[in-house]
């Protein structure tokens, strides 16, 4: 039996480790259109801030490590054409040009997503750079060491937007951040984005707000200034558009397997398309959020490995189940830890819960240990049976845990209640004698309770 895998970054190699343990016999072939393969693409901002020295260190295998363990891999071919009825490929050969039809008995799309491009005046200018993958890292690189520029803006203020800031700035590159929405980090509630909002600023990197990207001004073939749509001029001789992806569907769309309401690849638990024999797996395709039980498009690395187990399981005979996500993230800018699990207040709002929060903020050691520092974590809870909904928290420490412990809390559908009584571990190097997490569940316990009766 022949299993293809289109595409070869997080879930189409994992999905072909996975699917290489589930069946030893699998014939198993990968299409790659890059260069590269298995490769992290949430590494790449601090390969251009120096913290990461080698870029080759983002790359997780190469495609003879693959050929170990029996998996073909090819490079720079792309596929152009699923015909799913005779179960047949057409792939191009990027090199030579040239086509072939490929024969498959199950096939595994990990097509990914792309990066959303403004339709402009100037987009193509040099110096007008994306980074979504390895050849993009590459590129800019190349722009950086051979042009030093020396005004950069960043066209949203996303999570890539802001960890750029900090690259550019070690870089000693003037950075300017132009975000449409009225507030950085869109989907994180107003009042832990401001908290965000106000260290970027005091770190020196100029924010625009509520103003988009309308036009892109040239010299010579580069881009020498942005233009906003209230008219401001920014100068810049690099500027990178992060304005966000869309899932890469065409080929699937094109081949006539239907897409979901998030406009990505729909997929059940397994991660079966509706077409027999096919899967899908990572950024092209959508899932469940676990909390609504509605479709949504959660383009994620550790959820990509995790859908590409699933999908690579099944499709070499097994059966494994991939259940949702909770939307769990987290990212630095500077020294700034960023993290959220579940649904913000809006998000509770908008999906028809009736949500109530609270606000903490405390240290995350004891505050008497030298080097605690400061976290506010931002708890959301169902105020008709305190069950929690989510949470957000930024500090300079410990944000990766509390969002971690009720990323947990949303697993078990636990409420503030059983939160409030958590045994987690106490120590004055690692955390206050009451976690935030407890202070936070309490308290909120009480204004529910106060709610409600």
């Amino acid at each position: 039996m022949r299993l293809i895998i289109i595409g070869g970054v997080a879930a189409g190699s994992k999905a072909a480790a996975k699917a290489r343990r589930q069946n030893p016999q699998l014939e198993i072939i990968i299409y790659q259109d890059e260069a590269e393969l298995s490769y992290s693409t949430c590494g790449m901002p601090y390969v251009i801030g120096g913290v990461i020295e080698n870029s080759r260190s983002l790359i997780v295998r190469q495609a003879d490590e693959f050929a170990k363990d029996g998996i073909q891999v090819f490079t720079r071919h792309r596929v152009m054409q699923i015909d799913k009825i005779r179960k047949q490929l057409t792939v191009k050969n990027l090199q030579t040009d040239t086509e072939a039809s490929v024969s498959f008995d199950r096939l595994i799309l990990t097509t990914g997503a792309k990066p959303i491009i403004p339709n402009v005046i100037g987009i193509d200018l040099q110096g007008v750079v994306t980074l979504r993958n390895y050849s993009d890292l590459q590129g800019l690189q190349t722009l950086l060491s051979s042009q030093q520029p020396k005004q950069a803006v960043i066209i949203g203020a996303g999570y890539i937007g802001l960890e750029l800031a900090e690259a550019f700035q070690k870089l000693a590159i003037k950075t300017t951040l132009l975000e449409k929405s009225p507030q950085i980090l869109p989907k994180f509630d107003a009042e832990i984005a401001a908290l965000v909002h106000q260290y970027v600023v005091d770190k020196h990197v100029e924010l625009i707000v509520g103003d988009g990207l309308v036009k892109l001004h040239g010299e010579q073939g580069r881009v020498c200034a942005v233009e906003s749509e209230t008219g401001k001029r920014l100068a810049a001789d690099l500027v990178v558009v992060a304005i966000g992806i869309r899932p890469n569907t065409a080929l699937a769309q094109d081949s006539g397997i239907a897409l979901g309401t998030t406009g990505a690849i729909a997929v059940n638990a397994k991660m079966e398309t509706d077409a027999e024999g096919i899967f899908a797996a990572g950024d092209c395709c959508e899932t469940v959020d676990r909390i609504t039980g509605k479709p949504i498009w959660m383009p994620l690395g550790d959820i990509a490995n995790l859908q590409g187990r699933v999908a690579g399981e099944n499709a070499a005979g097994g059966d494994a189940h991939f259940s949702g996500v909770f939307g769990t993230a987290i990212f630095k800018t500077f020294a700034l830890q960023v993290g959220c699990t579940g649904l913000s207040e809006k998000a509770a709002r908008d999906c028809g819960f009736d949500p109530i929060s609270l606000l903490v903020t405390k240290t995350d050691k004891a505050r008497y240990y030298p080097n605690s520092q400061s976290l506010t974590l931002k708890m959301i809870a169902d105020k008709h049976n305190g069950r929690i909904l989510g949470a957000q928290a930024v500090g300079f420490g410990g944000v990766d845990k509390m969002i971690d412990i009720i990323a947990t809390a949303l697993l078990g559908k636990l409420s503030c209640a059983d939160l409030e009584n958590a045994d987690l571990a106490y120590s004055p190097p690692f955390s206050p004698v009451l976690s935030p997490v407890i202070v936070a569940a309490g308290a909120l316990n009480k204004k529910i309770d106060t709610v409600c009766f």
